[in-house]
């Protein structure tokens, strides 16, 4: 019975926080996590969320039941304001008991018992002299999908709407505050040697695994900082998701030709055109399917 119970717990996949600041004391947070739609009992309709001040809330899910996407994933997005006593710096947090079973690199074979925890830091200005301030946007989402024995990369797609310097570092997940997960391996010591290697830049964020030897799920953790003038007011850690398929090792990733950077007047249209090859085109009868993530879909014209 008590084996059934946990099972049927298994839930957390992939999340991060964000936040906007209102004004000096106010901001809005923006929790979002990624799941396992099929264990619906351990489904959250409402997410408790640690303000960093002493006080939690119990905030309610704002999309309905959950976005359902594919590979029995479901995301959810908890919304609230909160006010401070005061400025200062404060860590938004979130603790949820279990993550998904059978992650390969997070206390192996027992992830189902590990307690899924993420937090961003925020650090509150006096407005007048220091402006406002706002969590990086990271517009790529936190799942993603690597083929056995080929080169994947990731990028989280950090957008800071304020101007501000970003930097990133690649850290063991959490389960607590200040507690990493326990026994972590980083995906590259699973089956290690010289064809599997990983390689993290900071100054990008750019993931580079090249390659994974064994199929299944993984996890891991991207720390955010954010800097003004050489000062760093926010730190936002990512814990996601990688997993790797063995059905296509022998397909070949589509080629995107090289996009030129350039220069538009504010207000202008920019059209681009782009050529896309799939080397495999005519043998599988597939399809290659686009997508788009960025600046320019989050910032709001003037």
């Amino acid at each position: 019975f008590l084996f059934m119970h946990v099972a049927s717990a298994t839930h957390n996949r992939a999340g991060e926080i964000r936040y906007q600041q209102l004004s000096d004391l106010t901001i809005k947070v923006e929790l979002i996590t990624y799941t396992k739609t099929s264990s619906i009992a351990a489904d959250r309709d409402s997410i408790l969320i640690m303000w960093g001040d002493g006080t939690f809330s119990n905030v309610d899910r704002t999309n309905g039941n959950g976005t359902i996407l594919p590979n029995d994933t479901k995301k959810n997005v908890y919304q609230m304001n909160h006010t401070y006593p005061g400025r200062g710096e404060y860590t938004i947090s979130m603790l949820d008991p279990n993550r998904i079973e059978n992650i390969l690199n997070v206390d192996p074979p027992n992830s189902i018992s590990i307690p899924f925890f993420i937090q961003t830091k925020v650090k509150l200005f006096n407005t007048n002299f220091q402006g406002i301030n706002n969590s990086p946007i990271l517009t790529n989402p936190p799942l993603d999908i690597a083929c056995l024995g080929q080169v994947f990369l990731h990028n989280p797609g950090a957008v800071d709407l304020d101007g501000d310097s970003l930097a990133y570092e690649l850290i063991t997940p959490l389960m607590d505050l200040g507690s990493p997960v326990p026994n972590y391996l980083y995906p590259n010591q699973i089956k290690p040697g010289l064809n599997n290697q990983i390689f993290f830049d900071v100054r990008t964020g750019n993931f580079i695994w090249n390659s994974p030897q064994l199929a299944g799920e993984y996890n891991i953790a991207i720390a955010i900082y954010e800097f003004r003038k050489g000062q760093l007011i926010s730190t936002t850690i990512r814990d996601m998701q990688i997993l790797v398929l063995s059905g296509c090792s022998d397909d070949q990733p589509p080629s995107i030709s090289r996009i030129k950077d350039t220069c538009i007047i504010a207000g202008s249209f920019l059209n681009v055109d782009f050529i896309i090859d799939d080397p495999d085109r005519g043998k599988k009868g597939g399809n290659v399917k686009i997508q788009a993530y960025g600046a320019p879909f989050i910032i709001p014209p003037i």
